[in-house]
């Protein structure tokens, strides 16, 4: 709606009609109020149509009296105007466009801005974000940022150098870089959340820079096939940040690497599928060699027979002193082993605390290697699985796990309890118990 002086009225349904309304002469001289969406903006005031003030931006007309169609469709986008002050501003970007892509945003984005990426392909377009609380979301289906040999600063597809981001609904593809560690994102420093993603076939999926006072969350997400195939790029890579949170989510098939890297100071590991299924080449499927507080609840946790390692988790493979507060939590996972050859689905590197409840275990291999306690655990070569051969891990009713379970005797054992359970793909269900605990990631279910 666009509200003339005089007591006048003029709906407006799009911004053509906007243009044609503005720009004609009978208005030359009256005072016009624009409502974009439900926000009523200050006046426009247009004079001879040849300069208007949109909020606090003041557009002039070209020499020829008119004032362009791309100079006023950027003013709507950027959602110009004191009367936002208080609200987040809002970028939308695609083909149909003022922005046509992401990178275009990232140059003039402020801090708390809401970029909404409309689905498609997006190819060889890469971008730096510096600003605090933004957040970065695909609409109507995944936006697909595809690298195409492109890369910011010789890093990522996007490097997120602000603080506290929310990037969600977006997919990330095809990053290579010289150094052959290109990230799907790199996060330089700042708290992150990655939500409903997928990243695939980087040479890197996520790789975190250390920051001790970054807080990252990766849920609902999918992992795959990220590596360059030398062992030193991983599926998911955190450095020392303050806490670092992996829930509902699906990460395999990193190329030679690992599917989760972690050096945070705090881990929770929480639902997840981390697998290798038939054909996969990563090395361990969970690696956090500097220690930390680290809580692995509930996931399924599963090596291919290709695997060039014969252990599942690592904890505390570091030469130096890891971090001061270090234990390993490892309750109610379901551990599948398809290598013949016998290793360790966990090694306490270090002997550092450990202590390991309600877990299946299936395969060859020791339940623990190095100090720790465990506690009501089951290893068998006839887990009762519905469907071993498809990697589907939930229990039949013949299951030797139905109740075997029982209450942690840790002082942390209410964090040890699964409220949840992994559906795939990438997503979590409320885990309902009834009696006695199940063992492994999953509770029992009557069809």
């Amino acid at each position: 709606m666009v509200v003339l002086g005089r007591g006048l009225h003029l709906r407006i349904v799009t911004l053509s009609s906007l243009l044609m309304a503005i720009t004609n002469p009978v208005w030359a001289g009256v005072g016009i109020t624009l409502q974009v969406g439900d926000q009523l903006q200050r006046p426009i005031i247009a004079e001879h149509v040849n300069s208007m003030e949109f909020g606090s931006r003041k557009l002039e007309g070209t020499t020829t009296g008119a004032i362009s169609k791309s100079r006023l469709e950027q003013a709507v986008a950027t959602n110009e105007g004191p009367g936002n002050s208080t609200r987040p501003r809002v970028f939308r970007v695609g083909p149909g466009r003022h922005f046509k892509t992401p990178s275009q945003v990232a140059k003039v984005a402020k801090h708390g801005a809401i970029v909404e990426i409309d689905a498609g392909i997006y190819r060889g377009d890469v971008a730096v974000w510096r600003k605090d609380d933004l957040t970065l979301r695909g609409v109507g289906g995944r936006a697909h940022l595809v690298a195409d040999g492109a890369h910011a600063n010789g890093k990522a597809i996007w490097v997120i150098r602000g603080r506290n981001t929310l990037v969600e609904n977006i997919e990330f593809s095809g990053a290579a870089v010289p150094h052959r560690n290109g990230a799907g994102i790199r996060l330089d420093k700042g708290g992150l959340t990655i939500r409903g993603c997928y990243f695939h076939d980087n040479e890197n999926g996520l790789l975190a820079a250390a920051d001790p006072s970054s807080d990252i969350v990766i849920e609902n997400s999918e992992f795959a096939r990220n590596g360059y195939g030398d062992g030193q790029t991983h599926n998911i890579y955190v450095n020392n940040v303050r806490s670092f949170t992996l829930r509902n989510s699906y990460v395999h098939h990193a190329k030679v690497g690992h599917n989760v890297k972690s050096r945070a100071q705090r881990n929770y590991i929480l639902y997840n599928r981390l697998s290798d299924e038939a054909d996969g080449t990563s090395s361990y499927i969970v690696d956090v060699p500097n220690g930390g507080i680290t809580f692995m609840v509930g996931n399924i946790i599963q090596q291919s027979r290709n695997s060039p390692n014969r252990t599942l988790v690592s904890f505390g493979n570091i030469k130096r002193d890891p971090h001061p507060a270090s234990v390993l939590y490892v309750a109610n996972n379901t551990f599948v082993n398809l290598k013949s050859t016998k290793g360790a689905f966990v090694w306490n590197r270090r002997n550092l605390p450990a202590y390991l409840a309600n877990n299946l275990f299936v395969g060859n291999g020791v339940l623990l290697k190095g100090d720790g306690r465990l506690f009501m655990n089951l290893h068998t070569d006839k887990p009762g699985f519905r469907d071993s051969e498809n990697f589907d891990y939930h229990l039949t009713k013949e299951s030797p796990a139905i109740d075997a379970g029982g209450r942690p005797d840790e002082t942390a054992s209410e964090l040890l309890i699964p409220t949840r359970e992994y559906v795939h793909p990438a997503n979590a269900r409320e885990r309902l118990i009834s009696g006695p605990i199940d063992l492994g990631a999953f509770e029992y279910r009557s069809p």
